[in-house]
């Protein structure tokens, strides 16, 4: 939805802000997408794949962040489960990240894989942790230069496919 296209748009923008309902909802190159919390199951997957990554993370000297804004509110900005991300990392503003080391998307229902993909590459994202619940999947893919590859252990952290696969 566009502001052109529904006019009430702002006006639902705001209200969801005032009253924290979108907390998950992302813009895709100015267009705005209302994005439910996480389903129980998801949301348990956050928590416990937190618990893996926040050492990891302190040790690579990074933060850990669930959930995460990266990219130009109002414009074009995703909202990745969790992100890995340095404490200097820049910001388009104080909730917005330029950029992150890892994203963590746990697809829901429908969601196609890879989707932000493209979003992140731009971004400068350098890898990208991808769960499907529905099919007990995951894989890790780093930023070659813009193309996605396959990698079995994070650059970025100590964390390997196999930790992740463990928690399905």
């Amino acid at each position: 939805m566009t502001d052109e296209e529904v006019p009430e748009l702002l006006d639902l923008i705001e209200h969801r802000r005032a009253n924290g309902l979108d907390t998950y909802d992302e813009w895709w190159e100015g267009v705005y997408r209302i994005v439910t919390g996480p389903s129980p199951e998801h949301g348990t997957l956050i928590v416990e794949l937190g618990v893996v990554l926040l050492s990891k993370a302190r040790a690579a000297g990074c933060r850990v962040a669930a959930p995460v804004n990266i990219g130009i509110d109002r414009f074009d900005a995703k909202v990745p489960d969790m992100g890995v991300y340095r404490i200097d990392t820049k910001r388009h503003s104080p909730a917005f990240l330029t950029t992150a080391e890892l994203v963590v998307e746990i697809l829901s229902p429908k969601e196609r894989g890879g989707e932000k993909l493209p979003f992140y590459g731009e971004a400068g994202v350098k890898e990208y942790l991808e769960v499907d619940l529905a099919g007990g999947t995951c894989r890790l893919l780093a930023n070659r230069d813009g193309s996605w590859e396959p990698i079995e252990h994070s650059a970025v952290i100590d964390l390997h496919i196999a930790e992740v696969a463990a928690l399905l």
